[in-house]
Parts: structure tokens; C-alpha cells; sequence
């Protein structure tokens, strides 16, 4: 593998502090630490917390106290890559335009995340933060891979395998990777929304939110597909929406492998998504028969986060060899040492 350079090292490791960051709000979710600094943006009054924390635990206070740092951090290093990036990387509008799209994002998030705290988590609000976050990551994620050398697939390559032009098959399986990735981000957002919809006995389930949804019941949800109830239903509502993203998710694994010329970059993502996302499934049907164990509703909830990463970047890798996004090699200060992805190196008949 070649070597990353400077600028794509530094975008690699915001993207694992953001899935860290998400991973880290997971835990307070499921802790019960939402709420464990009552006001925003102090926490008990101060910078620091300290004094009487009523009734949350020390551990749940430094938990949530953590968290927002954490995200103030993340939030200047956006900044600061998002500048560089405009100033330095102009000429490729591929990786400064989605970093810089990434800023007022980053504004909606602190809004919402104080509203998490001023609503008391506030169920539609929570599933707007963690929206947002993942469309942060995306961002993100699109300007890093702007910053490689992706190859797209001319009128004039040879045809496909399957019959018709090569470049017409690339457009089709674009449209499947962008498709999935959305049905993937629902399939989060939902998820998300799941596990904070109000839920009683008249709603479908027997405890609070998280609680026994379904009955404890997987794959089926009291005994059939669509039961009664709110909260059942849209818990129903997300498994069924798994089985679509993952039939969606299926095909584009399988198509991957059908392009000609073979895009190596793009399989790998494409099949890592598939895998990641099988695993999610095991870790959705754990967390029930586990009766919601906090730890596995938090693994849960990260490795979602990687699944729609790791699928949007499999759809942004297919938009750039659909010729749907181009890749500009005019700019001397582009990272010349990138390792490229999706070229003619990476790519074998």
C-alpha cells in the first residue's frame, strides 16, 4: 500500500475520533447519563462539575461531562480541518466543499445537543442529534476520500460482462450504492428513534424504552409480523427495514464483483459494509436475548455507526467511477504521496 500522506492521515484519525465520539455517546445513552449534567452549556454551574449530584452517580456525571468535551474537540478539529483544506486544497472542490459543508452541520449538532438536555431527551430531538452526527461523518468521509485518485470509467471501455457498456454498468451500480446507503441511514436513524419512542403497556411493550420490546421475541414481534401496539410497531418497523437494506446491501456485494474493469478499493468497501452489517443483525437479535444488557445495546449502536460509514464511502467510491463526481488533478498542493484508490494500480481485469 502506498504511503497516506499528511492531510489524509489527519482525516483518517477524524474519522475514528467521530465513530469513538458516537461510541462514546452510546454509552451515556445507555447508562442513563443523559440527563447527569442537568444544564448546558455548564455542567452543575461550572466548567468542571462537582458539589451534590443528587440523584445520578459520580460515574454518570464524568460520563456525560466527558462526552461534551469530547465534542468540543471534535468540533475544533473539524474546524481546523475544514480550514485547512479550503485554504490549501482549492483546486479539488472534492474534498474542501463536503468540509466546509460539514461546518454549519457541526452548528445544528450543538443547537440540538443542548436541546437533548433543555427537552429532558426529548425523543424526536435525540434521533435528530444522532441524525446529524452521521450526516457530520459523511461529510467528512466524502472530503477524505476526495483526496485520493479515484478512476472513472470512460464512454469508451470495453463492454461488461453482462453485456452493455462498461461505463453504463458503473452508473447502475452507483445508483445501487447510493440506494443502500440510504436505506442503511434509515435503518440508523430509525434505530435510533426505537430506542427512545415512549413506550407503555397501550404501546406494545412492557417496560420503558429499550425495554421488552416485542416480547423478547426475534425475528418475530409477539408472534407475528406486524403486531399491535406503537412501540412494537416500530420496532417491527426497523427489523423489517433491516431485511431491506440488507437484501440491498447483498446485491451490491454481489454486484461489485461483476464490474469491469475491477475496482480492488471498491469491493473491499462494499463487502466489509455487507459484513459489518450482518454482524449488526447478530448484535440486534444479542441485544434481546440478552434482555438489552447496556454494554450490547452500546456496541449495537457503534458498530451502526460503522456500518453507514463504511456503506456511504462504498457509495461515494461508486459515484466517482460513475463519473457522477470528478476528480481534479490539477491542484500542486494535493496530497501527491496519496495512495491511490480506485486506479488503474488498484484496479485488475
Amino acid at each position: 500500500m502506498s504511503r497516506l500522506s499528511g492531510f489524509q492521515w489527519a482525516g483518517l484519525a477524524l474519522l475514528i475520533g467521530l465513530l469513538a465520539l458516537t461510541a462514546l455517546g452510546g454509552i451515556v445513552r445507555v447508562t442513563g447519563s443523559g440527563l447527569a449534567c442537568p444544564d448546558w452549556p455548564a455542567c452543575y454551574g461550572g466548567v468542571i462539575p462537582a458539589g451534590d449530584f443528587g440523584e445520578f452517580a459520580a460515574h454518570q456525571v464524568w460520563l456525560e461531562w466527558s462526552h461534551r468535551l469530547f465534542a468540543a474537540i471534535m468540533g475544533l478539529v473539524i474546524l481546523g480541518y475544514a480550514l485547512y483544506a479550503w485554504r490549501r486544497l482549492r483546486e479539488r472542490r472534492g474534498v474542501w466543499v463536503p468540509a466546509v459543508l460539514a461546518i454549519p452541520m457541526l452548528a445544528v449538532q450543538v443547537v440540538l445537543g443542548g436541546l437533548t438536555v433543555t427537552e429532558q431527551l426529548e425523543s424526536l430531538i435525540v434521533t435528530m442529534h444522532l441524525a446529524t452526527a452521521m450526516l457530520i461523518v459523511m461529510l467528512i468521509a466524502v472530503s477524505w476520500l476526495g483526496a485520493f485518485e479515484w478512476r472513472t470509467v470512460g464512454p469508451d471501455e470495453r463492454e461488461a460482462p453482462l453485456g452493455g457498456s462498461a461505463a453504463g454498468q458503473a452508473r447502475t451500480f452507483a445508483w445501487i450504492a447510493l440506494v443502500t446507503a440510504l436505506l442503511v441511514y434509515a435503518v440508523v436513524v430509525v434505530g435510533s428513534y426505537v430506542t427512545h419512542v415512549g413506550a407503555g403497556a397501550e404501546a406494545g411493550a412492557h417496560v420503558g424504552p429499550g425495554g421488552a420490546a416485542c416480547g423478547n421475541q426475534w425475528p418475530l414481534c409477539y408472534g407475528g409480523l406486524w403486531p399491535e401496539g406503537a412501540y412494537a410497531q416500530w420496532n417491527m418497523g426497523h427489523r423489517l427495514l433491516v431485511v431491506v437494506a440488507g437484501l440491498s446491501l447483498l446485491g451490491a456485494a454481489m454486484g461489485v464483483v461483476m464490474l469491469r474493469p475491477r475496482s480492488r478499493g471498491l469491493a473491499m468497501l462494499t463487502h466489509a459494509a455487507a459484513t459489518l452489517f450482518a454482524a449488526q443483525i447478530l448484535f440486534g437479535a444479542a441485544m434481546i436475548w440478552v434482555n438489552f444488557d447496556a454494554w450490547v445495546r452500546a456496541l449495537h449502536l457503534s458498530l451502526g455507526s460503522i456500518v453507514w460509514l463504511v456503506t456511504a464511502a462504498a457509495a461515494v467510491g461508486a459515484a466517482y467511477r460513475a463519473g457522477w463526481l470528478r476528480v481534479d488533478r490539477r491542484s500542486a498542493t494535493a496530497p501527491a504521496a496519496a495512495a491511490p484508490v480506485g486506479t488503474a494500480e488498484s484496479e485488475s481485469d
